[in-house]
């Protein structure tokens, strides 16, 4: 047999043997014959037919083993295979070599699997090994890093709680300075008043002058209103004849005698009661004064918070200062009743209203002194300065511009030097003439003796309220003049 592979399967050998010692022989042929008929062999269908199976089923593994061998031989690929009756001794010699060399091959192939599976096997335990004792360090070190920060977190609580303590601690502390410093820094007021409320109470003030200059209108003595213009303002005397043009008995209107009444008594409040350094009838005013003055020279905000201060403590916790402040407040009203009292010879008997605008001017002066900001007067040259329309406004009586010929009421300013809308400004009132006049043609009139001149008692509210329209004249016969007289004694009624 011829064989081109490098073995040759058992399996095709083994097929090959059998099929070659099942061929019939003549001898065994004969002697299944003779098995078969012998009258001894079991002559029962059952057997016959087993035997026939059998003889049939070798029949059959000869033909295949037949058609696989033609098969073979007819494959390039396929093994070769001989005549079996041409075997030879070195044929068989050379299958046993080759089913030699197959075996050896198998067990060489199942070695070096074996090698291979236990060297992978060992490589495996030992990465297992490895990783496991890498493992086993990596939890120690883990476990000592734990610890570690177990520690180290205790440490930390304690310190926090430690912490914690210190920080409350310096809260209270902390609470207790910030009670300090803003009781300290914080604005001392008397009053809860600021700019917004300051400006509309300083035009109240002199809304509430001219309104009792008005109201005391009727009940002018003209003569009595001639002589306080003249002796208090003798230099002005010439200007007031010119401008003012009195009577021919000298007497000068009720209007203008109303207006330089209200200068008066606007006069009086500033000096006695806005301008003083801490209060009206404090005892430490002049004293005050002249520390405020060394004061403001070096740190106005130190001078201004000592005034509050003093102003604070002077009217929370007055002490025997509070009668000396209403002894000045009564001496005040009594020396304005006793200039006035030849102008107005009721106001003496019902000086209220005076001494209502005194009161008023007190508790403006209060919230003007708890300010930061310091509130300021313009300055009015009388004959000098020209009218301005931003802060004055001109009377009824007087030119619309021109030249101040009388500063009635001044022109309060709040400025801000760290922020310009934060302020005001209350125009004040002023009595203008024009620049220049020319110089009218005298004219003489000849009045009749059954002529006077009686001021119009009746006027309109709004010109009461305003100050701003003066009264009118009317001239009456003498036949006239006791009804005249009757119906001003009426008015005056009415308006007491």
């Amino acid at each position: 047999m011829l064989i081109k592979r490098e073995y040759v399967p058992l399996l095709t050998f083994y097929n090959y043997s059998n099929n070659k010692k099942r061929k019939p022989t003549p001898s065994s042929s004969t002697t299944h014959k003779n098995m078969t008929h012998s009258p001894t062999s079991p002559s029962s269908p059952h057997n016959t037919d087993a035997a026939t199976t059998a003889a049939m089923d070798i029949d059959q593994t000869s033909q295949d083993f037949q058609s696989s061998v033609e098969e073979r031989k007819q494959s390039v690929h396929s093994f070769r295979v001989l005549d079996s009756q041409k075997d030879t001794e070195s044929d068989k010699d050379l299958i046993i070599h080759s089913l030699h060399e197959s075996l050896h091959i198998h067990k060489e192939i199942l070695e070096r699997i074996q090698n291979e599976k236990e060297k992978y096997q060992s490589q495996v335990e030992q990465e297992r090994q490895e990783e496991k004792k890498s493992l086993e360090s990596w939890r120690q070190a883990s476990q000592q890093v734990l610890e570690e920060q177990n520690d180290r977190c205790q440490e930390l609580e304690q310190k926090i709680a430690l912490l914690k303590q210190e920080l409350e601690a310096k809260k209270e502390a902390y609470q207790k300075l910030e009670v300090n410093f803003y009781s300290y820094v914080k604005q001392i007021r008397v009053t809860d008043d600021d700019l917004s409320t300051i400006q509309p109470e300083i035009s109240h003030l002199l809304s509430q002058l001219n309104n009792t200059c008005m109201g005391l209108k009727s009940k002018i003595d003209r003569q009595g209103g001639t002589d306080f213009v003249f002796e208090h303002w003798p230099d002005k005397v010439d200007a007031i004849k010119k401008y003012m043009k009195p009577t021919s008995g000298g007497l000068l209107d009720t209007s203008y005698i109303t207006l330089f009444v209200e200068k008066y008594l606007i006069n009086k409040l500033l000096i006695h009661v806005l301008d003083v350094p801490i209060h009206l009838g404090v005892s430490i005013n002049d004293a005050f004064q002249e520390l405020d003055d060394w004061m403001a020279s070096r740190n106005k905000e130190w001078s201004h918070r000592l005034r509050q201060q003093v102003c604070a403590l002077v009217i929370q916790q007055p002490a025997d200062e509070e009668a000396q402040i209403q002894a000045a407040k009564d001496q005040l009203l009594q020396d304005i009743v006793s200039v006035l009292g030849s102008v107005y010879p009721a106001l003496k008997q019902d000086p209220k209203k005076i001494e209502n605008l005194i009161q008023r001017a007190s508790k403006l002066n209060l919230a003007v002194k708890g300010q930061e900001i310091k509130i300021e007067r313009l300055p009015i040259e009388e004959g000098v300065t020209h009218f301005n329309g931003e802060t004055m406004k001109a009377t009824a009586k007087g030119k619309p511009n021109g030249i101040v010929f009388l500063a009635i009421t001044p022109t309060f300013v709040a400025r801000d030097e760290l922020d310009n809308e934060h302020g005001f400004t209350v125009p004040g009132k002023v009595f203008c003439v024009e620049q220049e006049q020319e110089q009218e043609q005298e004219q003489e009139h000849v009045e009749e003796d059954s002529v006077v001149d009686v001021p119009e008692d009746i006027h309109d509210p709004q010109d009461q309220d305003m100050g701003q329209e003066p009264a009118k004249k009317q001239k009456i016969s003498s036949n006239q003049e006791a009804e005249a007289d009757t119906t001003s004694d009426t008015l005056e009624t009415e308006t007491s």
